[in-house]
């Protein structure tokens, strides 16, 4: 029959195996290894940034839910609104960061998970502290100075004394009396006269106490100088008992 289909018409096709791609599939294998090996290098690079606490700089090209973000090494970077800087960053102004340059530190780098965070704020922190130390050291002990009260605490209080110093005023340092706490005698923002009584790795102690002694002493020293006055009188060494009561006011 002419409709009749014969078998041996039928050609055949042929079914594609993987040998047919073996050169396609080589070259996609040694792509993608080189692409993986590229991106550990990557990841293994911002690791040892992590390890060494190096400072890179980077511009912010992105604000999102949270934060912001950049690129580093090629790879997408997330920098939470906490680490952004010293102060609280509110969300409606992390677009206001867009374009900026920072100064940044990594502080996670995990390529299983894909995520790379970095954070300004501990940058800022260290350099805050270290012009702290600066200040502090600069600080001699007996220096006498004006502060602030800025805190206080059942162990003492902390005075500011400027351009971002505080010291602390040990209870046992704020009177020559005995008080139950420094809330007895001290509040918050009251201004006080204080002495620097020790330094050390950039802690300041004061004393208000030894200003207090020190005022009493005066006022002792004046007393015998006074009496010492007295008792030459005019000049006269011998200044008889008598004659020194009646120049103190005494009578007979």
């Amino acid at each position: 029959m002419a409709d009749e289909i014969k078998k041996d018409d039928v050609a055949e096709e042929k079914i594609p195996s993987m040998d047919d791609f073996k050169e396609e599939l080589e070259a996609s294998y040694k792509q993608h290894a080189a692409g993986k090996r590229a991106d550990m290098d990557k990841w293994e690079k911002l690791q040892d940034d992590l390890d060494q606490k190096r400072t890179l700089e980077i511009e912010v090209t992105e604000a999102v839910k949270g934060g912001v973000t950049t690129t580093l090494e090629g790879l997408r970077a997330f920098i939470p609104a906490s680490k952004l800087s010293l102060s609280f960053v509110e969300e409606d102004s992390l677009k206001d960061w867009v374009g900026k340059k920072l100064s940044v530190r990594v502080i996670t780098a995990d390529p299983s998970a894909n995520k790379l965070v970095l954070s300004a704020k501990d940058i800022l922190r260290e350099e805050q502290n270290k012009l702290k130390a600066e200040k502090a050291a600069a600080i001699q002990v007996g220096l006498v100075t004006e502060g602030t009260v800025e805190s206080l605490k059942d162990y003492g209080a902390f005075v500011n004394l400027g351009d971002g110093v505080t010291g602390l005023l040990h209870v046992s340092e704020i009177s020559t009396k005995r008080i139950k706490s420094p809330a007895a005698v001290l509040k918050e923002g009251q201004k006080v006269q204080v002495q620097v009584i020790a330094v050390k790795d950039g802690k300041i102690s004061l004393s208000m106490k030894a200003l207090e002694a020190e005022k009493e002493e005066k006022r002792e020293r004046k007393e015998r100088e006074n009496f010492r006055e007295n008792f030459k009188g005019d000049g006269a060494v011998t200044t008889s008992l008598g004659a020194l009561m009646r120049k103190n006011g005494f009578q007979f």
